[in-house]
């Protein structure tokens, strides 16, 4: 059973890494730079393209495994695993990504079963902010704003 998993979600993953990759040569992405030395699609190829790479990888290792394990598979977890990125997904769009993704990533650790409460709390905290200041001053890429701080 694990394996039939394995198989299809890296599966799917490269399927949808690969349409989102050539979405990315459509005319949406096809605007006048601002003086810059790369277009609005340079960085969601580089995503992309580590995406696909990572899901080919995973895909291969899921087919050439020989007899499948015997663990269980968590459906439960994998549920709410799916609830939890849909929930955060839908939050960033009217919180913004630090407000959405510091209960999402606490919840997320809480499902699989990371309940020492300190670090919890820590890294549910920092590992949001460190994303967001890695995509603002780092590639320059604003992530979605709370609609109460519009300054920040």
């Amino acid at each position: 059973m694990t394996r039939i998993l394995d198989i299809s979600v890296s599966g799917v993953l490269l399927v949808t890494g690969v349409a989102f990759f050539a979405m990315t040569f459509g005319d949406a992405f096809d605007v006048p730079t601002f003086g810059g030395d790369v277009g609005p699609a340079f960085a969601p190829r580089i995503f992309l393209t580590i995406w696909i790479v990572l899901s080919s990888v995973t895909l291969i290792q899921a087919i050439r495994s020989g007899a499948p394990e015997e663990s269980e598979v968590k459906l439960v977890q994998m549920i709410a695993l799916v609830a939890i990125v849909c929930a955060t997904g839908f939050a960033i769009t009217k919180i913004g990504f630090v407000f959405a993704t510091v209960p999402g990533f606490a919840v997320f650790c809480w499902i699989f079963q990371y309940r020492k409460p300190v670090p919890l709390v820590v890294l549910s905290v920092l590992a949001p902010l460190a994303i967001w200041a890695l995509f603002t001053f780092g590639f320059e890429l604003l992530l979605p704003r709370s609609p109460w701080f519009h300054q920040i």
